[in-house]
């Protein structure tokens, strides 16, 4: 995101829903990089992944 108060709001909003979720800064890029994490395994990951989109967010797995 290219606004810390939008990252914030999405980390604000994920944790509503259980997930565990931080900015990573400074990025290279200058943006605010929202992740939710960290997982055991990739199973636990693709599920969490699963799980978000169904929530209707758009995750990327980062490995």
């Amino acid at each position: 995101m290219s606004k810390q108060e939008d990252a914030e709001a999405l980390v604000e909003s994920l944790k509503g829903r259980q997930y565990s979720a931080f900015i990573v800064n400074p990025s290279p890029d200058k943006l605010f990089h929202v992740q939710v994490g960290p997982f055991a395994d990739i199973k636990d990951a693709e599920s969490a992944r699963a799980k978000l989109v169904s929530d209707g967010y758009n995750p990327i797995l980062k490995k």
